[in-house]
């Protein structure tokens, strides 16, 4: 993984931090649902580096199949009862993972809100009042759209967004393909 993409990583993982602690903003242990119900969308180089720790675990082949199998249904990266949150590849997940729920968008304005997820508001229905609070109280959020340019690597693929499991089938497609050449 390249360093700019740890870099990368690892802001959007202290700014979900401070948006939580700054917010109370917290998922449900082990839920889930952003996976299941509506897995994100990404593109291909947002899990290339996904693809290339399964090939080199010997799991590439095995992965592909599933992630092709699914389509663009629940993620494959997801176990039910795995903490935290059921990821499987949680250190390399990629930034819409990290980001949602603790993240904003810019309404038709220009201005931000963070996007809170359904699953925070049904467990504390008081979490978008809080969520507005802290935006209006200036506290800093991260912004979806702006974090997944930022993670976008030309040499990796296009930053097409799609359902999590068609572009991992594609990263994974093109880095076996590379694995047998090398």
């Amino acid at each position: 993984m390249t360093p700019r993409r740890l870099a990368l990583y690892r802001s959007a993982d202290e700014q979900t931090t401070a948006v939580s602690a700054g917010a109370g903003l917290a998922c449900p242990t082990g839920c889930g649902a952003c996976c299941v119900r509506t897995p994100p969308h990404v593109s291909v180089p947002d899990v290339a580096p996904i693809a290339r720790a399964a090939i080199a675990a010997g799991e590439g082949e095995a992965l592909y199949e599933r992630a092709r199998a699914t389509g663009p249904g629940p993620c494959v990266l997801f176990a039910p009862a795995r903490l935290p949150g059921g990821c499987t590849v949680y250190a390399i997940r990629p930034v819409i993972c990290r980001l949602f729920a603790f993240a904003a968008v810019r309404d038709k304005h220009g201005a931000l809100e963070l996007a809170v997820c359904r699953e925070h508001t049904a467990a504390d229905p008081a979490a978008p009042l809080r969520a507005g609070s802290y935006l209006a109280a200036g506290g800093a959020a991260p912004v979806f759209a702006e974090l997944q340019l930022e993670a976008h690597d030309p040499d990796d693929g296009p930053a097409e967004l799609m359902p999590i499991n068609d572009a991992l089938t594609a990263a994974l497609e093109r880095e076996l393909l590379r694995a047998r050449y090398r």
